[in-house]
């Protein structure tokens, strides 16, 4: 019967098309092994897991965590109320947004198959790395930004009179903390966020920097 079933299929699928679809099937296998690897059962195993920077396409925050979420995979995106807007004359409500943009936290045992498995989510651009490791946050790092943005402290509506574009600064807290930049641009009437340049990998990364995360130096 499953001789009868090959036969079938051989007699409409060339030899070429059946090596493309065992090759699709075995990168289909890989993929959700590595995905696997960076699981929230795994990851609540074994101690030296940590939360990782995982990089990825602007506005696609939300969506990358919940692909994740959705995989098994304990992922988080910080969230803080953006500004008020305008539409035809009408004031809008704020939305909530992202407190880091681009960014999402991945919870992990951040070894080699789990770093692959969170790199094949579409919109994941790569991992924050130091040296050839991922960089690690602590538990307790995020359970402070959860508490942070969840008092407000990270919303746009934030006035701060004492930076200002040009100012060099200090990022005091989050990802990127002991980081020295510049102001690039800053938000209209001196609220909002500040817009800073961050080398990573070598390459000049932008981010919107809550005033909160700042120190003028």
């Amino acid at each position: 019967m499953m001789q009868h079933k090959f036969d079938d299929i051989s007699r409409h699928v060339s030899l070429k098309g059946m090596l493309k679809l065992d090759r699709i099937a075995q990168e289909a296998a890989r993929v959700a092994h590595e995905r696997e690897s960076a699981s929230k059962e795994r990851a609540r195993t074994v101690s030296d897991s940590a939360w990782v920077i995982a990089r990825v396409e602007y506005g696609r925050e939300k969506a990358v965590e919940n692909a994740m979420i959705e995989a098994g995979i304990e992922a988080c995106v910080i969230m803080r109320m953006g500004p008020e807007r305008k539409r035809h004359g009408r004031r809008l409500p704020a939305s909530r947004l992202p407190v880091f943009n681009g960014i999402v936290f991945v919870y992990c045992l951040p070894d080699n198959h789990a770093l692959r498995g969170i790199l094949s989510f579409d919109g994941v651009k790569s991992i924050v790395m130091g040296g050839e490791k991922a960089v690690k946050v602590t538990v307790e790092t995020i359970n402070e930004f959860k508490e942070l943005a969840a008092d407000g402290a990270y919303d746009y509506g934030r006035r701060s009179d004492a930076i200002k574009k040009g100012d060099k600064v200090r990022i005091t807290s989050g990802p990127f903390v002991g980081y020295e930049v510049s102001v690039d641009a800053f938000g209209e009437g001196g609220h909002g966020d500040a817009v800073v340049t961050i080398v990573i990998f070598g390459k000049p990364s932008v981010f919107n920097m809550p005033l909160a995360m700042l120190e003028k130096v």
